[in-house]
């Protein structure tokens, strides 16, 4: 009996010592508490994806505070006001980070936001409307919750003003002690002092630790970039936007059902060697490729540097001074010495970059079947993707993509006008409208579709006619998926703003306007879909579907 009175006495005694508010959300409600140490955040089950079962079964359970946010090794830098910035001693340097005091500090979202907190501010960073005096808004419990870290660290808002002009690089005078970083045990014990000292210091020893390994750019990406592109398909020897970027690999973590949870999304091997993360944030995918892009970065020489390689990198949009980063002499590559050792086929390549071009979902069909004049043309040979009979057992996939082959208008059931049916490739039926499906296409769907024209079971398209049929369908396409991207932003926007997601709803804010904007739709129009085409290997005589740059 006494050792169940003391355990009882413990538990009590851990959860008095943990936080009353989520860590993600800063709302109070039923929380679960981290299970790591001493660790004492708590978070409501769906602010980390779990379900509210989750608190009553028992299960041990570790936020990812105690993970890098970068390379997901055991971090030694936490930011005081959210999960989402705790960065190890390699990944520091490179980060949007400053110390306050001891290894503990703040990320520039959070710096900003308490910033706004400490003016009152009316406007946030976005020129929208924030209120920190309502209860319902995020930005007023931050506010609350840094109140409280504030006074029990015994922060003043002159601390605060001097991170923000550690992060600027300015001078400025700290109370706190600079923390040092070295390569042995003994530089990695982390003090503070509480007299006055000189600004918060970062010191890398030259020794043990590797060099840093420089970005390199094959043409207008890098070249983790633009190896994974053409891992699956994409035809790199035509820039992309860091728009059409972002939805490639939307796409991609879409069909390929990557693990996720909330907007979290776990990396493969393949996302992994372009981000060096092993779950990324969907809502901040764009900006993760600011990086690979080399139209975003400006090289100027550095003279005053010891290494001749080193450069400087500043931000063309922004003008103001970025990272440094090691670039050798020869990291921004092109391929146009070398010599290709496969041979292009009349063919197109059936992959998903060439069908998405011809692929009809069904709603925009029923748009085409209102016009006029050439709604007949545009569909025929295009494809569309058909229900399987559920009690077909030998069907792998619950669709198929089929080519329309042909039209046939007959009278309705009820007698009063007409209904539309199709004949496609692979049924023998005519297939009404209501069996088409009004989603995208799965990569096992265009695999089968290879498949049956491999066997003879469907004509090859060539290069000629996919590309004149995708050119006949460019506009209606585009103008399509544009509206239905809008309607999804615009629902993200909505949830984001509900739950008090302030950085994904600044993502989604410029998303949506950046597509709302004449220019980028016509850009959108005027980038005419170019067909990738089956390739052989002449060292090994086999057909694949593989890019190879234009010469």
């Amino acid at each position: 009996m006494r050792n169940k009175k003391k355990r009882e006495v413990v538990e009590v005694e851990e959860e008095k010592d943990s936080e009353d508010w989520c860590f993600e959300c800063k709302d109070g409600g039923d929380l679960i508490i981290c299970d790591y140490k001493d660790c004492t955040k708590v978070y409501h089950p769906g602010c980390v994806g779990k379900k509210k079962t989750f608190i009553n079964s028992g299960r041990h359970w570790t936020c990812r505070r105690h993970s890098c946010s970068v390379c997901s090794s055991t971090p030694r830098f936490y930011c005081l006001c959210c999960p989402n910035a705790s960065l190890c001693r390699d990944c520091f340097s490179a980060s949007e980070f400053t110390l306050l005091k001891g290894n503990n500090g703040l990320c520039k979202s959070c710096l900003k936001l308490i910033l706004l907190a400490e003016e009152n501010s009316e406007y946030g960073l976005e020129g929208e409307k924030i209120d920190f005096k309502d209860h319902d808004t995020f930005e007023c419990l931050f506010k609350e919750c840094w109140e409280i870290i504030k006074e029990q660290e015994g922060f003043t808002l002159d601390d605060v003003y001097s991170a923000y002009a550690t992060l600027k690089g300015k001078n400025h005078n700290c109370r706190f002690d600079s923390v040092n970083i070295g390569d042995s045990d003994e530089s990695r014990d982390l003090t503070t002092s509480e007299g006055d000292t000189s600004a918060i210091e970062i010191q890398k020893t030259v020794g043990k630790k590797k060099r840093f390994q420089p970005m390199e750019f094959i043409g207008w990406g890098s070249k983790p970039l633009i190896e994974f592109l053409r891992s699956i398909g994409k035809d790199t020897t035509k820039k992309l936007s860091r728009f059409d970027v972002e939805s490639i690999i939307s796409y991609y973590i879409k069909d390929n059902d990557l693990p996720k949870q909330m907007k979290m999304v776990q990396c493969d091997n393949s996302l992994y060697s372009i981000f060096k993360q092993k779950s990324i944030n969907m809502a901040k995918l764009y900006q993760l490729l600011e990086e690979h892009f080399a139209e975003d970065i400006v090289v100027i020489e550095d003279s005053g540097s010891q290494d001749e390689d080193e450069i400087r990198l500043e931000d063309k949009n922004k003008g103001t001074k970025s990272k440094k980063r090691r670039v050798s002499s020869d990291v921004i590559t092109t391929d146009e010495n070398k010599v290709p050792s496969i041979h292009k086929s009349c063919f197109a390549s059936i992959i998903d970059e060439n069908m998405k071009f011809v692929y009809i979902r069904r709603c925009l069909l029923e748009e085409l079947l209102k016009e006029a004049d050439h709604s007949e043309s545009k569909i025929l040979g295009s494809f569309v993707r058909v229900k399987n009979d559920p009690q077909d057992y030998l069907q792998r996939n619950s669709h198929q993509l089929s080519q329309v082959k042909g039209l046939k208008k007959i009278t309705a059931t009820n007698g009063a006008g007409f209904e539309i049916l199709l004949q496609v490739s692979h049924f023998t039926r005519d297939i009404p409208i209501s069996l088409l499906s009004d989603s995208d296409f799965t990569q096992e769907e265009c695999e089968d579709l290879r498949q049956h024209m491999a066997e003879g079971l469907l004509k090859k398209p060539t290069v000629v006619a996919l590309q004149e049929k995708a050119r006949v369908l460019h506009e209606d396409i585009t103008k399509h998926w544009i509206q239905k991207e809008l309607v999804r932003l615009q629902n993200r926007v909505d949830y984001t703003n509900e739950k008090g997601l302030r950085r994904e709803l600044v993502e989604y804010l410029e998303q949506r306007e950046r597509l709302k904007k004449p220019s980028e739709q016509e850009r959108l129009l005027k980038q005419l879909p170019e067909v990738i085409p089956e390739v052989m290997d002449i060292e090994s005589g086999s057909l694949d579907s593989v890019v190879i740059d234009k010469q």
